[in-house]
């Protein structure tokens, strides 16, 4: 759906999207999701640069409880100029290597105000390990693919996330805040220096034909107040999304688009595909192509009772 999430996260994902949209979702659920992502930014010099990632969660929900863990990892490779050189030398080669990769335990709580508010907030012991070093290949995906032998430090900290959930009949309302406490992990470097995992909110809005019961038809948008690091760089993003649910709600359909409000739009286009083997028990994967040549996909389980 475009990562439109935000008034749409029922089961554990809301866990990360939006910890208080599990009191509108059902009684238990349980997910596992893997995925990779990859792109193709140029260096802030014009040359070819490379980046890439993954997300790995699992979590559960017990309204109104939810625990869950998650990785999410991104590393970018940046041209290096030689010294007293205008322009970037082909001859030289040399690449920077940089990734921070977070571990996430996250508790959450979610607590009605009335029959339509829900407030949640997460409460996260987050391991952020910071990867740095110099390849000297000249492709930069042969650069990153030596990032496990470059110099790395983890630095544990704990973080908060807060959201909170507006439900009125067919609609939905939410907001999100994300790394409350902007965490900084320390560098390996001799220089030392931190890398702070930046405050991120999002609000968003969505309309489902059967909420709050068991919806065919759900519409959602949802839009970036802060900038975040991404795959192509800083982006603000506004997406938008459509889900729907065939064969008496065993198979669902999703599609959506995404673009960022500050600096180039950089677009990314989505799908995906949930299928039930059996009542309550759904396999899912989702594939998204963007600009900068930028690819992701994901594949997971998902059970709610």
């Amino acid at each position: 759906m475009g990562e439109a999430f935000v008034a749409v996260a029922d089961d554990a994902t809301s866990i990360y999207w939006n910890p208080a949209g599990m009191a509108t979702g059902s009684y238990l659920s349980f997910v596992l999701d893997y995925g990779q992502n990859r792109a193709e930014p140029p260096s802030p010099d014009g040359t070819p640069g490379g980046s890439e990632g993954g997300a790995h969660f699992i979590g559960f929900t017990l309204p109104p409880f939810g625990l869950g863990y998650y990785r999410r990892s991104m590393a970018a490779t940046t041209h290096l100029t030689p010294e007293g050189m205008p322009g970037p030398s082909r001859e030289d080669g040399r690449q920077s290597v940089q990734e921070l990769t977070t571990s996430n335990i996250g508790v959450s709580l979610a607590q009605s105000i009335n029959q339509y508010i829900v407030v949640a907030g997460t409460v996260k012991f987050v391991n952020g390990e910071v990867t740095s070093g110099v390849s000297t290949a000249d492709d930069p995906f042969d650069a990153l693919d030596e990032r496990d032998s470059f110099a790395h430090r983890s630095t544990s900290r704990v973080d908060v996330d807060a959201g909170a959930m507006v439900a009125v009949e067919q609609w939905r309302l939410g907001v999100v805040a994300r790394n409350l406490t902007t965490p900084e992990f320390d560098r390996p470097d001799v220089d030392g220096g931190t890398v702070e995992l930046e405050r991120e909110v999002r609000v968003g809005a969505a309309w489902g034909s059967g909420w709050p019961g068991i919806s065919r038809l759900v519409v959602s948008t949802d839009v970036d107040l802060t900038e975040q690091a991404s795959m192509t760089g800083k982006r603000r993003d506004v997406a938008a999304g459509v889900e729907t649910w065939w064969m008496g709600q065993r198979l669902g359909l999703r599609g959506g688009l995404r673009g960022s409000t500050s600096g180039d739009a950089r677009p990314v286009i989505a799908g995906g595909v949930s299928a039930a083997i059996k009542s309550g028990v759904f396999v899912e994967a989702h594939l998204a192509q963007g600009d900068q040549d930028e690819r992701s996909w994901s594949v997971g389980a998902r059970l709610m009772f």
